[in-house]
């Protein structure tokens, strides 16, 4: 079995590797001689042993150039393949099998959050320690130990869309947030910092604040940038400082403005990036959102319940857009699994728009909920059991949720003052039969429909100042950004 490719090679390393087989050095030569895109463009498989097929990946523009070069060779959907003349065996020369693949087309390595943290971490501590320039993002490709290491990173392939990211958030973090020099760039493993801030927050408060054993609750800081130098005075500080979890918030906040102690939130990005500082302001955490709150008039509710052409069911969100603060936040509520055939909880996902796009950090339903009940005496359950699975349980109320529920409650509740394109219930109640029938539906889609809806529906008898409050609370719990009803976030940086 051939090894898995690793797309690592340079352009002058292509050319090194193919010494020694005939003609297949002078044929590349010739190619990268005047390729259109130098940098970025044109990266061989390291692995590559002389047998099998060499695969080489290159930009749009620089297969046009092969083409034109060598002419159509053998085309697959993915690649074009050439045969050229290779070493001489017997007096016999043995082709070479030499196949250029379209960036775009090259598998991705599933790389997880993990290995996305550790490529950022690894670019912050190149430009920062060792001091190494990148003016694009093909710099990144061209710094040759640095792609290497990336390409390891990612076990076998870096798609450009994180190399672009990791250029825009070295730039966001040379420019903003300016780290010293030796600095270590932290974001898991054992013995790690992350590992003793972690460790030191669930240990001290994880029950008192409902964490839920996960540091994220607190503090969504991906990496750690932390001084070198003073690791182990700044750990002993802290320790110190866990009387209360304010306590151990205002020393992070200190070091942060010294620059000791720096934990940055991480979101993949397009070509520009953009830094925010949250929890940082100590003055900001006394806002009160019953004053300070953001319009949301029902409208701002969306459910569409028409079954398209060609679909066996509608959608499965709902979405809630909230405008304040000069940003949009558009909350969309859909089932965390919609593959899991059992069923599925629901997730709000938030996106901010305005001042540049970010996608927020999921918004902690069971905070959400427990605020909803809590503050406003308003109950929604997130739990998929308690909802129909599918048309026959909905058609006989399943525990009180089915079709009467929604036929003499929810519906004609929300139907007449939300943002849908159905305003008839019983053509409403028909498309919800007919959805749980699709094929598609998995046991989940639909069910999360129907959960959205109920959650809709108690945020409907909220008057409008108390709706206001609510969702204003909802763009601050989905920031990690504290305020007086939830004063126990921690501080760090956000690049986006």
């Amino acid at each position: 079995m051939a090894a898995k490719e690793y797309y690592s090679l340079s352009r002058s390393q292509v050319v090194n590797k193919a010494r020694g087989y005939g003609q297949l050095r002078d044929t590349l030569v010739d190619l990268l001689r005047d390729a259109p895109m130098k940098k970025a463009g044109f990266i061989g498989d390291k692995n590559w042993n002389g047998k099998g097929n060499w695969m080489i990946k290159v930009s749009e523009d620089n297969m046009k150039h092969v083409i034109k070069k060598l002419g159509k060779g053998k085309e697959t959907k993915k690649a074009r393949t050439y045969q050229i003349p290779g070493k001489v065996v017997g007096g016999k020369s043995q082709p070479v099998s030499l196949r250029f693949r379209v960036t775009s087309k090259v598998e991705p390595t599933k790389a997880g959050t993990a290995e996305q943290e550790k490529g950022s971490a690894y670019i912050f501590d190149r430009v920062v320690n060792k001091s190494v320039k990148y003016n694009s993002w093909e710099d990144i490709v061209a710094d040759v130990e640095g792609y290497d290491a990336l390409v390891k990173i990612f076990n076998g392939d870096v798609p450009d869309s994180w190399l672009i990211s990791y250029y825009a958030q070295q730039k966001v973090l040379l420019q903003k947030v300016q780290p010293s020099t030796m600095v270590m760039f932290d974001h898991s493993g054992t013995g790690s910092f992350m590992e003793f801030i972690t460790d030191l927050c669930l240990k001290n408060f994880n029950t008192k604040y409902t964490l839920g054993g996960k540091k994220d609750s607190w503090n969504p800081a991906d990496i750690w940038i932390v001084k070198k130098a003073e690791m182990n005075k700044i750990k002993k500080e802290l320790e110190q400082a866990t009387t209360t979890i304010h306590e151990l918030n205002d020393v992070l906040r200190q070091m942060f403005i010294q620059k000791r102690v720096m934990g940055i939130s991480l979101k993949k990005t397009g070509k520009v990036a953009y830094y925010e500082e949250v929890n940082i302001d100590k003055s900001l955490i006394d806002i009160d959102t019953k004053e300070a709150n953001f319009p949301c008039p029902m409208t701002a509710l969306q459910s569409n319940f028409k079954i398209k052409s060609g679909d066996d069911m509608f959608t499965q969100d709902v979405k809630i857009t909230v405008e304040g603060g000069g940003k949009t936040y558009i909350f969309q509520i859909k089932a965390n699994s919609s593959d899991d055939v059992g069923g599925s909880n629901l997730k709000f996902e938030p996106t901010a728009k305005g001042s540049g796009t970010a996608r927020l950090g999921k918004a902690p339903v069971d905070k959400v909920v427990k605020l909803l009940k809590d503050d406003f005496d308003k109950t929604f359950e997130n739990n998929h059991k308690i909802y129909p699975k599918d048309k026959t349980q909905f058609e006989s109320n399943f525990k009180g949720r089915g079709e009467k529920y929604y036929t003499d409650k929810v519906l004609p509740a929300l139907l007449n003052v939300i943002d849908t394109d159905m305003r008839n219930v019983k053509e409403v109640i028909a498309n919800i039969k007919a959805s749980y029938g699709g094929k598609k539906d998995r046991g989940t889609n639909t069910k999360a429909k129907l959960m959205g809806l109920d959650f809709f529906y108690q945020i409907s008898k909220l008057t409008e100042d108390q709706r206001r409050e609510f969702v204003t609370d909802m763009c601050y719990l989905a920031q990690k950004k504290a305020f007086k009803k939830f004063d126990y976030f921690g501080p760090f940086g956000k690049i986006y």
